[in-house]
């Protein structure tokens, strides 16, 4: 067995999930208008978003208007009328400061138990650049001993330079790293191929991962080799 001296772990839908939390697509039904799946997968993985952003990573305010930019750009390809823009930005923004962030019930006992086993722990996630007040927010930061946003690093996982960044912070070498997370090409894909062993999550009830292999049975415990698991207590199994 490979014996492993850090877990990295993705932080929404692995360590914690939104027990409330105002969608786009909620704001959007209220104006009567439904968001294209095409330009929803631009926004988040191709021009919109990108996976590299690190001209936008400079600073918080950097950031932030970077995000606007892109959400207006969004809304810019819907049927939303131009002046109802900015009352969407609002309702958003009123829905994110009213969202409700929980861990799962396993998560807290499994990442004592791995930082009992002389483990470092990290989280490396594609969020905003709030992600420590989220994980916070979630009961979380004190469990774990390095954190790492996609906002800070200047790119989303599944880009190397996310996860060089956070393993610097972590002062390993990618053979020495498990990484947890629940969607395939950036949680499996990404750390596979910077040298990290992964550990997939599949939880019961999860939205659908569009990056995963096509036709994977329920109850698989492997899948092209990785590890595949409903819950975190598997990784305590693998270190």
């Amino acid at each position: 067995m490979v014996s492993f001296r850090a877990v990295v772990l993705d932080f929404y839908g692995t360590l914690a999930r939104a027990t409330a939390w105002v969608s786009v697509d909620v704001v959007l039904a209220e104006h009567g208008v439904e968001l294209d799946d095409g330009v929803r997968d631009r926004y988040w993985n191709d021009g919109l978003d990108g996976i590299e952003h690190l001209d936008h990573s400079h600073s918080r305010d950097h950031y932030v208007a970077w995000q606007r930019d892109r959400l207006l750009s969004m809304l810019s390809e819907t049927d939303l009328h131009p002046g109802e823009y900015e009352v969407v930005l609002d309702k958003l923004a009123k829905g994110n400061e009213a969202r409700v962030l929980e861990a799962y019930d396993e998560t807290l006992d499994v990442l004592a138990q791995t930082r009992e086993c002389g483990l470092t722990l990290a989280i490396c996630s594609n969020w905003d650049w709030d992600l420590a007040e989220a994980v916070d927010e979630a009961g979380v930061i004190d469990a774990v001993d390095v954190i790492v946003s996609s906002a800070w690093a200047g790119s989303r996982k599944p880009h190397p330079r996310i996860f060089e960044h956070t393993l610097e912070k972590v002062g390993l070498a990618p053979a020495e790293v498990l990484f947890v997370g629940d969607t395939w090409g950036p949680d499996v894909v990404g750390p596979r191929t910077f040298g990290m062993t992964p550990l997939y999550l599949r939880r019961e009830g999860h939205w659908p991962d569009t990056t995963a292999p096509q036709a994977l049975p329920p109850g698989d415990t492997e899948a092209e080799g990785v590890a595949i698991a409903p819950d975190l207590r598997r990784l305590l199994e693998l270190i």
